[in-house]
């Protein structure tokens, strides 16, 4: 059976892998490089430029731990962070190409369009290659949202993709949007030097995010000097001044500085890649909607990761490809299901989570049973100087059975997989807390979180926010 691929993200090579493990013959088409966006212009660069940001961060509490300092503190060199940014990105590219060429997957450096609904043609350096297929999976990703009143320049006006080619680190930087990638990167500029503002449009920074852990990460920011501006929508951004930008809100509210982030979300890479031709619908902003199998309306069609609209994170997205590739070739698979993804916000503290939320819960009426543990007394957090934070696990009430969790805190996504697996496996709130974590560390909060629930459900002590 011939399988096409188009685009080589997550959802594309881990498509692949799994169709050339049982056999099928595919072809992975892709435009730029593998490993998609998010290996070269998004998670892995972006995460990259946050240990910088960490390391920062250790020698700002280096003198706390013992160390004295002879020459003075370094500085951040943004062009070489950028650099090491890149590589890194091109180093993660690269093994993906060898797993592909492990796996005997034919590769084709080109663009993919559809000319019918079983064929497609790719441009390789000029040239047409024609592909007949019996499926064909659609992974080619999303790009950055700008919106009417914005138009990037690559110097003052930015996109997360051009903020890659700064030479110097920003003097004053408005970050226009506060969801995981705003909230990254405004940590990312503040912690290296520069002045931040930070702007939501929402009451709350990360407003798809548990309020209580929000509240965490938005103390944080405040007190190592960040700007926040809670319910700021921009209706324009001025440049005509050589020497600042302003960005001009609905209310009336202006900022002047002297670049600013756009992080105000993605747009589906859907359009020219000839869909029409093969009768597949779209849906809004050019998403495209598909089964519980990942079919768009047309059965052999398939869609996958960020295209759907759905659930845009690279773990989803390889879950999406697993299962279509399977799916597509024959093979008997679960439908897929969004309860066991853990999901990760990567700013200090970080924000993690899996399964169920609070608000989740009692929008749709689920009766769950709620657990706070603050992590300031965790012996692994007082060493890193990392005492913010807490733990929350949601349980039925009945059984103790673990219906989600989330924590805000140091190596909150580290910890997170085993609140991930909990839900996924349905296991209770009692083998989790008989479940013994490694001291120092800050699964000791993960268990004694369960503990508290499990007694909770033994009447032995109330349910209480303590340390």
């Amino acid at each position: 059976m011939k399988l096409v691929i188009l685009g080589g993200g997550p959802a594309g090579y881990a498509a692949a892998s799994a169709a050339a493990h049982i056999g099928g013959e595919v072809t992975l088409v892709e435009e730029l490089s593998l490993g998609g966006n998010c290996t070269m212009t998004d998670a892995v660069p972006s995460k990259t430029l946050l240990t910088t940001a960490d390391s920062m961060l250790e020698v700002a509490r280096a003198e706390e731990a013992g160390l004295d300092f002879v020459q003075g503190f370094p500085e951040v060199n943004l062009r070489r962070t950028l650099a090491r940014a890149r590589a890194v990105a091109l180093h993660q590219s690269r093994g993906v190409r060898e797993r592909m060429d492990g796996m005997n997957v034919r590769v084709l450096p080109g663009r993919g369009r559809l000319t019918g609904p079983n064929t497609l043609v790719a441009n390789v350096d000029g040239r047409d290659h024609e592909l007949d297929f019996d499926a064909l999976l659609v992974c080619t990703g999303a790009s950055p949202f700008v919106p009417p009143f914005a138009r990037p320049d690559g110097h003052r006006v930015l996109t997360t993709r051009q903020v890659f080619d700064l030479r110097d680190l920003p003097e004053h930087l408005v970050v226009l949007g506060a969801g995981p990638t705003g909230c990254e990167f405004a940590d990312f500029f503040s912690r290296c030097g520069s002045r931040v503002t930070l702007v939501s449009a929402r009451d709350q920074l990360l407003p798809s995010d548990d309020p209580d852990l929000a509240e965490v990460v938005e103390e944080v920011f405040l007190r190592r000097g960040m700007d926040v501006l809670e319910n700021g929508r921009a209706s324009a951004i001025d440049t005509e001044d050589p020497e600042c930008v302003r960005l001009v809100l609905e209310d009336g509210r202006d900022l002047t500085c002297s670049h600013v982030l756009l992080c105000i979300g993605m747009r589906p890479n859907t359009r020219d890649l000839g869909l029409e031709a093969a009768g597949v619908e779209f849906g809004d902003r050019g998403t495209l909607p598909v089964d519980e199998f990942l079919r768009t309306n047309v059965p052999h069609v398939y869609a996958c990761g960020d295209v759907t609209g759905q659930v845009m994170l690279a773990n989803t997205a390889a879950v999406h490809g697993r299962t279509a590739a399977l799916h597509a070739l024959g093979i008997e698979v679960e439908p897929v299901s969004y309860t066991g993804v853990a999901w990760c916000v990567f700013t200090r503290p970080e924000i993690a989570k899996a399964g169920i939320s609070e608000r989740q819960a009692r929008l749709e009426g689920v009766p769950v049973r709620v657990t706070k543990h603050l992590i300031r007394a965790n012996p692994r957090a007082v060493m890193e100087g990392e005492t913010d934070g807490m733990i929350k696990l949601l349980s039925d009430p009945d059984d103790g059975t673990i219906l989600g969790g989330a924590m805000v805190g140091f190596r909150a996504s580290e910890v997170i997989t085993a609140v991930a697996l909990a839900v996924h496996a349905r296991l209770s709130v009692q083998v989790l807390a008989e479940t013994a974590a490694v001291n120092p560390s800050m699964s000791e909060s993960l268990q004694r979180t369960a503990e508290k629930a499990a007694e909770g459900m033994l009447g032995i002590s109330r349910v209480t926010l303590t340390s």
